[in-house]
């Protein structure tokens, strides 16, 4: 008696060839995606390690590549009317639990530090949601004229929304309701050049959640999207297995039409 699996094979080829590609190709792909969660699971793992060193204190210590996520301390006097407004940012956590929203800006500060008067760093100072009725309205910051100590991360940027062309000469610029600059994304290289000041090549994401001054620095722990890429990799292995399972459900099918 033949074998039907060998039976089917030989009078359905093709959907055998199809068959045996697509799963391979789902399981390969799946497989991409599980080397892609581990390679940033290791990331995240480093960035953490790296949350738990001695900080850095700006203007004092020479900060490289190598320093990226680790703690730094800056003390200085904020340059307040230099702020910029950054729109369309997701809040920390996903969505404010105060107000539900889930869009809202970042407050991008220089401050100019005490230890070296000559440089500034840029601080990300938090979260503030935005307003539904009125697009300029941003939220009251309170911001201290007198020295401050600024505790949080070394950041190389604070990310950059969607742009059509990267060759546009300038970002374009809106006043906010408080009379600062309001916009989409931040160019350090721009600022610098603008205000002709020395400027530390990094940003300082502030901690410090317990400061009551109007904005949100509950960050959330990296995963770097690992999560995604293990969805990712579920969805190609399942795919991989429907379509062993639906080769086989059809051939079977076939099978029993032909022996009535």
């Amino acid at each position: 008696m033949n074998n039907p699996l060998i039976h089917d094979i030989r009078t359905r080829p093709t959907a055998f060839i199809a068959m045996v590609l697509l799963v391979v190709l789902g399981v390969q792909l799946g497989m991409w995606q599980i080397r892609r969660a581990d390679y940033k699971k290791s990331v995240a793992l480093e960035i953490l390690a790296k949350g738990q060193e001695k900080p850095i204190r700006a203007g004092m210590d020479l900060v490289g590549v190598d320093d990226m996520f680790r703690p730094i301390q800056a003390k200085g006097i904020w340059l307040s009317d230099q702020a910029i407004w950054l729109a369309n940012r997701p809040h920390p956590k996903g969505r404010d639990p105060k107000t539900g929203i889930t869009t809202g800006f970042f407050l991008l500060m220089p401050l100019q530090i005490k230890d070296s008067p000559k440089e500034i760093v840029w601080v990300n100072r938090g979260w503030g949601p935005r307003s539904f009725i009125e697009r300029m309205e941003v939220p009251k910051v309170i911001t201290s004229g007198q020295e401050t100590l600024v505790e949080g991360v070394v950041f190389a940027q604070e990310g950059k929304t969607f742009e059509f062309s990267k060759e546009t000469p300038k970002i374009p610029t809106d006043m906010a309701s408080d009379g600062r600059k309001l916009q989409e994304n931040i160019d350090l290289a721009q600022e610098k050049l603008d205000n002709q000041w020395a400027q530390l090549s990094f940003v300082i994401r502030q901690n410090q959640a317990e400061l009551e001054d109007g904005l949100d620095r509950h960050w959330p722990t990296p995963t770097l999207g690992v999560e995604k890429h293990e969805a990712y990799a579920a969805q190609w292995f399942g795919l991989a297995l429907m379509t062993f399972f639906f080769w086989g459900f059809t051939g079977l099918r076939k099978r029993f039409q032909s022996l009535r």
